[in-house]
């Protein structure tokens, strides 16, 4: 048996979606393969794109086993459910991990940079295969997750080979790109909207800040309209406040491209306006840019060099 897994503690669209288009390529090409999804999809996977036929919540991994590991890199993540010498592949776009899978399953990691890890989930289908046999529900969710996780193409990290898939998946679905991604954050600005405190606790991390030693919890919520939640500061204190003792909100507003960030320690609020060029505007930090979450990330890593 193949797992086909994203760990962690929540499931965000770009893991669902890949882990479900490649265990149906796998299936497809006659190689026995089952998903395996950590935790219950969070607001990024709105219900009218579920395939819940492929989802899987149970892990039986044996000895004969194999995983294919996807959108995740982190060790001690990952080794809580596979050892590495049972892991077929490890595709990721998250940086940080890149010399320690390199070392252990050579060129088994996939570790680029890229939009999304649906991007390579889409190649890898039309290299192998035949994108005839893609169903418009798994193009639908590839799509998705390319919209989400390059902010639809407004992130740096988004490459040409996201634009391109994008493209050709929106044809397979037969629509376009900017029609499905009007309806796609919609939907998920609704939800996030209409259950903020469930979206913020099924979108967090921890995040490391070297330069001030510090550890922090990090939401990041991705709306059509980031300033609609502007009047829902204490809303979003109260939430973050049971998650750590330091932490971060970043909202990032995908109409006009700017992160809204909140957090409750001065140290990381001048630190970040340092680093990120935010401007305060009331309680908000705001960006000229957008931000994702791991893009803040490498900035970090990098501005301790």
């Amino acid at each position: 048996m193949i797992y086909v897994a994203t760990p962690g503690r929540y499931t965000e669209i770009d893991g669902y979606a890949s882990c479900l288009a490649y265990a149906d390529l796998l299936n497809q090409r006659s190689k026995t393969a089952r998903t395996y999804l950590a935790a219950e999809p969070n607001y990024s996977v709105p219900g009218y794109l579920r395939i819940r036929e492929l989802e899987n919540f149970s892990l039986n991994f044996k000895p004969d086993d194999e995983a294919i590991v996807l959108d995740i890199s982190i060790p001690e993540v990952i080794n809580q459910y596979f050892p590495d010498d049972q892991i077929l592949e490890i595709i990721d776009h998250h940086p940080g991990f890149e010399s320690y899978w390199r070392e252990r399953i050579g060129d088994k990691a996939i570790i680029e940079k890229i939009g999304a890890v649906a991007t390579s989930i889409y190649e890898w289908w039309g290299e192998c295969w035949d994108y005839a046999k893609m169903s418009p529900a798994i193009a639908r969710l590839l799509l998705a997750a390319i919209l989400d996780n390059t902010l639809n193409f407004n992130a740096v990290i988004t490459t040409n080979r996201d634009r391109v898939a994008a493209d050709h998946l929106a044809k397979l679905t037969g629509t376009t790109v900017t029609d499905f991604a009007t309806e796609y954050f919609s939907s998920v600005s609704q939800t996030i909207t209409g259950n903020l405190a469930k979206s913020i606790q099924n979108d967090h991390k921890p995040f490391h800040i070297p330069k001030l030693n510090l550890n922090i919890e990090c939401a990041q919520l991705t709306l059509w309209d980031g300033k609609s939640l502007q009047g829902r500061t204490a809303e979003i204190y109260h939430e973050m406040n049971n998650l750590g003792k330091d932490w971060l909100c970043s909202v990032l507003s995908i109409s006009d491209q700017s992160n809204y960030i909140l957090t409750n320690n001065s140290d990381v609020a001048n630190y970040l306006t340092r680093v990120l060029g935010l401007q305060l505007r009331g309680d908000w930090f705001v960006s000229s840019r957008l931000w994702l979450r791991k893009e803040i990330f490498t900035k970090l890593l990098e501005d301790q060099l």
